[in-house]
């Protein structure tokens, strides 16, 4: 006789089930982990991190809208640093002005308590995850509105506990990084980084015969500004002079404190007449530019600029930069205040 197949209570088909599909949550939870780490190890620089994690946060996640925000004011406020709304990236300068307030606000919440915050509320539901590196809060990173339409909820948490500490690991060490070569007073990329970027930029240049300039800066008389109204003043007007620097440079330009009062700035993919033009640019808006010292103090600032171009008769970056050393001196010897090029 055949044998009776012995049937399988409903109960267990469910328990099953459920056992399958918490798994299947589970692999795609650490797929998603292995995904974001990849992307955002690929860099030190702290903005491309950012970029990187709201990007591929994204991505993984399936939702709408990611921000990173920054505490201030000993966390009563939060600046949002980066966002991703849809195709939209939105990086730190568009967010200057606006800032939200720590007090009462799942913000405020999710860094004091340094736990995941869901706002099941939310239209389409909202995760504040804390950014926490080596016991220290770096931000806040938000989800907004999942593109499935389901909501955020308890099951979530200790996933977002993990990606939470895995991007503020990404971000501390972006900024450890920044820190080690970046100049303290003007926010320039230090000396050292200088000279290993025109190593990279002039290899560039020899094999591939893409130009690259060099613009080198003295602000003239700047003994002058210490002599007369002290070292406090002359620090003021560095890092004025460093913030034009940074706001009339493209992103794949470097910006370096030289040394002193020199400046220097790496213009990759930039030929000479393109270089000279961008120089006497720099003259003008330092001239033009409204320097203030102590009590508002205002002050009268010029510039003196030497130009070098990559070209064969270069045998090593320190020639090209000696070249645009050079052009400085007799920049100086001329009068100041004015642009002179290498090899002119």
């Amino acid at each position: 006789m055949p044998r009776k197949r012995k049937s399988v209570p409903q109960g267990d088909y469910e328990s099953l089930y459920r056992g399958y599909m918490a798994l299947t949550r589970q692999v795609e939870q650490l797929s998603a982990l292995r995904e974001i780490g990849l992307a955002i190890s690929g860099s030190l620089d702290l903005d491309e991190t950012l970029a990187a994690i709201v990007n591929v946060v994204q991505g993984a996640l399936d939702v709408r809208r990611v921000t990173i925000y920054t505490p201030e004011r000993e966390q009563e406020s939060f600046r949002p640093v980066i966002a991703k709304y849809g195709d939209d990236l939105i990086a730190r300068d568009r967010l200057d002005e606006e800032m939200f307030s720590g007090r009462g606000t799942p913000l405020g919440e999710a860094m004091a308590t340094r736990s995941v915050v869901i706002c099941e509320n939310h239209v389409n539901g909202a995760a504040y995850v804390p950014l926490i590196a080596k016991n220290e809060p770096l931000g806040v990173l938000s989800l907004e509105d999942r593109r499935d339409g389901a909501s955020f909820s308890a099951d979530d948490v200790s996933f977002f506990q993990q990606l939470g500490s895995q991007i503020a690991m990404a971000m501390h060490n972006a900024q450890l990084y920044a820190m080690a070569v970046t100049d303290g007073l003007t926010g320039l990329y230090v000396r050292r980084y200088f000279d290993l970027r025109m190593q990279e930029e002039f290899a560039l240049a020899r094999r591939y015969g893409r130009p690259v300039s060099v613009l080198l800066f003295d602000i003239d008389h700047f003994k002058r500004f210490n002599d007369t109204h002290g070292h406090q003043v002359g620090d003021m007007v560095l890092r004025q002079f460093a913030t034009i620097l940074q706001r009339h440079t493209r992103r794949s330009d470097v910006c370096c404190r030289y040394g002193g009062e020199e400046m220097t700035v790496i213009l990759p993919e930039t030929g000479l007449n393109e270089a000279a033009r961008i120089a006497g640019k720099f003259c003008g808006l330092v001239r033009e530019h409204p320097f203030q010292g102590d009590g508002n103090q205002a002050l009268s600032v010029t510039a003196s600029i030497g130009v070098a171009t990559y070209c064969a008769a270069y045998e090593s970056p320190d020639a090209m930069v000696r070249a645009a050393d050079e052009a400085l001196y007799r920049a100086k010897e001329k009068g100041r205040n004015r642009v002179e090029l290498a090899g002119n």
